[in-house]
Parts: structure tokens; sequence; C-alpha cells
């Protein structure tokens, strides 16, 4: 349960990049290795005491594998800049890197710069002794590089101090892509993508029949249950569930509620897709890039996934004619948005790390708006945090028709760390439910889950039993906290929540 939702931020981003998508050209990047902005002689590497620099190995760890090329290339120009730092860089999936790094941690090996893994708060890891500030490294050139907004107590700051970076202007990464071609031979309509639960559901079933074992409906990344966590999240979201990755609590029955209609539709629909034969059959056993790459061989009509994927098919695979569309709503109708959130906490540096002015170094240069940050936005992967790189280099017609469509479905929903501070404590204090929503979800896809509304039923009061523990052992540690810091009644599913709807409610 990670990042937290601010209305300055996406209005920004809104103005900049939807402007600048519509209006702007780009001359591209001229791939000069420059002095970053920001960069201060308190960020040179350290030199011995006979006045050479020191050799050094810098250590980055991620799961940033869209940008791999791109990466590649900037990790190079580095070390050519700075021949006395090596980089030496692991790249892993979201679910490989939280175990890595828990493992990393806990043997006091981590490395010097690594993301807050996904489902944990920064605020927690902070207090845990995982990260350690940049503030002594940094200067207000550099702060000042990225967009209003980007740093703020409860997301990339803790206790007034940063301690984190983000990747990129945050997005949802549960739309849907189709493969326009697998569309026409199944006889559907490539300008006319399926609206509502039943119309997915009937145009994957045609899609695998006319692929007659070549190719099916759909394909996921069914190895990693993020994946399935964040669908179910977002897809019984716009059905009006109120889950979302901030806490466990739905917005709307403010307690936690997993076992509710909107749920359940979204669970009876990929249960039925599984029943008819839609999904790849190696779906179970890929990861989310190996489900991407079999998607861009023409072999899934469809795969939930992320603007990420934009600039790797666009590189790596230009006969793909491919479109982005809106997740499917229940029969019914729309009711609710698919949660979404700010730029929250990504690159921290290690508590342990002895290379700090290194890792500094790397930051800026890795932030900086001359070369890296140009190409991961020009080449499609995402929109950059970076002030002007977005209205320079954002080209790809996918990118802009991937934000438009999370401008229209998305609204902003509120964090509890921003209203109250000591909500961190409460997710210190929290362990989460086995299996979660994501691993129920994948386990009906699989066929291993039977009777999904009972198994929901015990998610729900399990998660109810552990919630209200981790709230009375924060209380009882003197946090001040209550139970009412995380139902937010002046939220409204179809409104982003603003830094004034969190200010009415403390007046």
């Amino acid at each position: 349960m990670k990042r937290l939702a601010r209305q300055t931020l996406i209005s920004t981003a809104t103005v900049m990049v939807v402007m600048s998508l519509v209006a702007c050209t780009s001359t591209g990047s001229t791939g000069e290795s420059k002095q970053p902005a920001g960069t201060t002689q308190a960020a040179k590497p350290a030199e011995q005491s006979n006045g050479t620099q020191q050799q050094i190995t810098l250590r980055v760890m991620d799961w940033s594998d869209s940008t791999k090329a791109i990466r590649e290339n900037f990790h190079k120009k580095f070390m050519e800049k700075y021949p006395n730092i090596k980089i030496e860089y692991t790249q892993l999936t979201i679910d490989q890197f939280k175990n890595t790094i828990l493992t990393a941690v806990k043997s006091d090996d981590a490395p010097d710069l690594f993301p807050v893994p996904t489902g944990m708060k920064l605020a927690t890891l902070v207090k845990d002794g995982w990260y350690q500030p940049l503030d002594p490294y940094i200067d207000d050139s550099f702060k000042n590089m990225f967009v209003d907004g980007t740093f703020l107590e409860g997301t990339t700051m803790v206790g007034g101090k940063i301690y984190s970076t983000p990747e990129a202007l945050s997005l949802p990464g549960t739309l849907v892509f189709y493969n326009k071609k697998l569309f026409s031979e199944a006889g559907l309509d490539p300008a006319k993508p399926p609206k509502t639960y039943s119309e997915f559901r009937d145009a994957a079933k045609k899609i695998t029949m006319a692929g007659k074992g070549k190719y099916y409906g759909i394909i996921e990344g069914g190895k990693q249950t993020n994946r399935w966590l964040s669908t179910a999240q977002d897809w019984s979201s716009l059905g009006g569930s109120g889950l979302n990755a901030n806490s466990p609590i739905s917005l709307v029955t403010k307690k936690t509620t997993y076992d509710s209609k909107p749920v359940l539709d979204v669970f009876n629909l990929f249960k039925g897709m599984a029943t008819d034969g839609s999904y790849h059959p190696k779906t179970m056993s890929l990861t989310a890039p190996e489900a991407r790459a079999l998607f861009a061989q023409g072999q899934a009509g469809f795969i939930v996934q992320g603007a990420w994927n934009i600039g790797v098919w666009n590189k790596d695979n230009p006969d793909l004619d491919y479109g982005v569309m809106p997740p499917p709503v229940p029969d019914s109708g729309r009711n609710g948005s698919i949660p979404m959130t700010n730029s929250g906490a990504w690159l921290g540096l290690s508590a342990k790390s002895k290379h700090q002015k290194e890792a500094a170094l790397y930051l800026k240069e890795y932030y900086s708006s001359d070369w890296f940050q140009p190409q991961k936005v020009e080449s499609g992967d995402s929109f950059s945090p970076i002030k002007g790189v977005n209205e320079k280099y954002a080209k790809a017609a996918q990118l802009k028709q991937y934000y438009d469509l999370c401008m229209e479905y998305g609204r902003i929903i509120p964090d509890p760390a921003i209203l109250n501070g000591a909500a961190a404590d409460v997710f210190a204090e929290f362990k989460d439910v086995h299996p979660n929503l994501g691993e129920l979800l994948a386990g009906v896809v699989a066929g291993a889950v039977k009777d999904e509304p009972s198994k929901l039923s015990d998610l729900s009061k399990q998660l109810d039993k552990a919630w209200t523990a981790a709230i009375e052992a924060a209380q009882k540690k003197g946090d001040k906290i209550e139970v009412k810091d995380f139902e937010f009644p002046n939220w409204d599913a179809m409104k982003n929540y603003s830094m004034d709807d969190y200010k009415a409610l403390k007046q």
C-alpha cells in the first residue's frame, strides 16, 4: 500500500503534459553528457589523502525493466564521465525485488540505492532503519528540477527530511492494451473496444476461437501477484468498491470490505474468462515482462498493464498494431473511479551506504534533463517528474492516449499519512493477511480457488482483526491515531481529493 495523492501534482502535470502533447514537437536528445542541474561541489566523489579520486563501486537495484536499454546506456555515459565510479546495477521483477531486498537489508548487504518495495511505506522503512536522508547531499537546485508537489511529508519526506525520489509521474497501471490485428481476425471492430464486462468476456472468447490455438483472448503475468492485486483493486473501484492501495479500508464502506458486489463482479468476470479458455495457457507461469513480450508477438488479444509497456513495444515491436482502452465497467455501469496517486517514494539511499556523495551524484545525473529523462519520455516509457522534459520530448501517441484515459477514469484518492503522520505507525504494525485479494484472484484464474464469495468474506473478517490490532498497537505506543483517520467522510468517488479536503477534516 504505497503512494499517495495530491491535487497540486496532478493538476500541474495535466496542464504541462496535455498542452505539450497536443502542441509540441521534439528535437530529440543530443545524447551529450552535460553537468546536470543541481550538481554541487559537495556531491563530488570522495578523494583519497593523496588527492586522487578513490575508486568505488556504487550498487543500484530496482525493477525498472521497461527502461533497461536506455538505463544501460545511461550507466555507460555516467562511468565515462566519472571513471572512478563503477555502477553495479541489478534489475529484478517486482516480486523478486521484494524478497531479495528483505534478505539484503537483514544481512546488512543492501545496495546503495534501491526503491521502496511495493506494499510498504517509506515512513515505516525509515523508522526501521532502511534509509538515510538525502538532504545533506542535495541542494535546492536539485529539488527545484522536480515538478511542484514532488517532495511532500508522508510521500517522499519523513520528519521534514527527504528520503526518496520518484520514478515518474504516477499513473494507474491497470488499463487494457488490445491487439487490433487480432480484433479484425475475430470479427471485432478495432475502433470500438469493449466497454462492459460482458462485452470484454465475449471479445476475449471470440479472439480465442479465432486463434485456434495460435493466440488467445488474454494474457497476464500470472506469477506476479501484485498485478492481480492492482487489477482487483482498480477494476472493482470503477464498479464502486472503494478499494485502493493506500490502506486496507474501503473508502465506500469505511471498513475492510472485500466481499462487496463490485469485487465479486470482477472475480466472476475473470473466472468466466478462465472457464471459457480465454487465458493464454502459459499465463500463470509468466512474469509481467514475459507476458508483455508474448502479447507483442501476437499471442493474445488483451493484456492488463501500464504505460511503461508503450516505449518497449514501440521500440522492439514497431509492427505491433495495438490500442489502449480503459478497464471495462460492470454491465450496470460505472460507479466509481480508478484510484489515482501522486509520484511517491521510489529510490532511496541505504542507511548502510558509505557512498552517499556518489549516490547523490548518480541521482543528479539520473534526473538531469540532459539525457536519461528525455530518452525515457521520448521512448514512450512514462512521464518524467522533471520540469520541462514532458513538453519537449513526449511523442508517442499511445502514451498520450493512456494519459488521457487515466485523467478521464481516474481520480485522486486520500492518503491517511497526509491527514495524520501517525498512520505510518499503524501500517508498520499491520500484518497483511494471506491469501490476499490478488492471490485469491490469481487462484480463481488458475482454478485453484473455489467458492470465492466465502473466501472473500473470510478475507474481510481477517483483515478487520489485523487492522484493529494494528491501530491498537500504535495507540499503545503513544500514537495519537484513531479509526476515523482512515475513513474520509468527505471523499467523493467522482472527484479528486484535494489538500483543501484534508484541511476540512482537520478543522
